[in-house]
């Protein structure tokens, strides 16, 4: 159940910032976090998605809208984010609406030997998400 519901919120989350910066024109950052502010590759407490106004690539709520912030409430698994460059985040253009040059996947890793529900939601450079299961793309977690 907890891999469900994490997958339609990470697709979600990521569908959701695409159409945002397409639409608003900004730049529109998804991200992890364990304190609800700094991104983190391998955060795994909360799901960020906001408009980085003053372009720090974290969340300042003074400062930048917040699009969504979700609990993860994670008890079996692990979130880690892999995007080009070895960046903490994942951006998508507000020219486009696409993740240039900040594309990558985010892997769920359960904590036990049980590997039937591990997965990762990969974005291209269009901005295509995708669920891609353990037993078709090996996670490595």
């Amino acid at each position: 159940m907890e891999a469900k519901r994490v997958k339609t919120q990470l697709q979600n989350t990521l569908a959701l910032a695409k159409a945002e910066s397409y639409i608003t024109r900004q730049d529109v950052l998804v991200c992890l976090s364990n304190n609800g502010r700094r991104c983190n590759r391998n955060a795994d407490e909360t799901l960020l998605a906001f408009v980085d106004t003053n372009d720090n690539k974290r969340f300042d709520a003074r400062v930048d809208t917040l699009l969504i912030q979700e609990q993860l409430n994670l008890k079996y698994s692990t979130l880690k984010l892999r995007v080009g460059s070895r960046r903490h985040y994942t951006k998508f253009w507000g020219d486009s609406g696409k993740p240039r040059g900040h594309f990558g996947h985010i892997k769920y890793c359960p904590t036990s030997s049980y590997n039937e529900s591990m997965y990762q939601i990969s974005f291209n450079q269009a901005g295509i998400v995708k669920y891609k299961l353990n037993s078709d793309h090996p996670t490595d977690c």
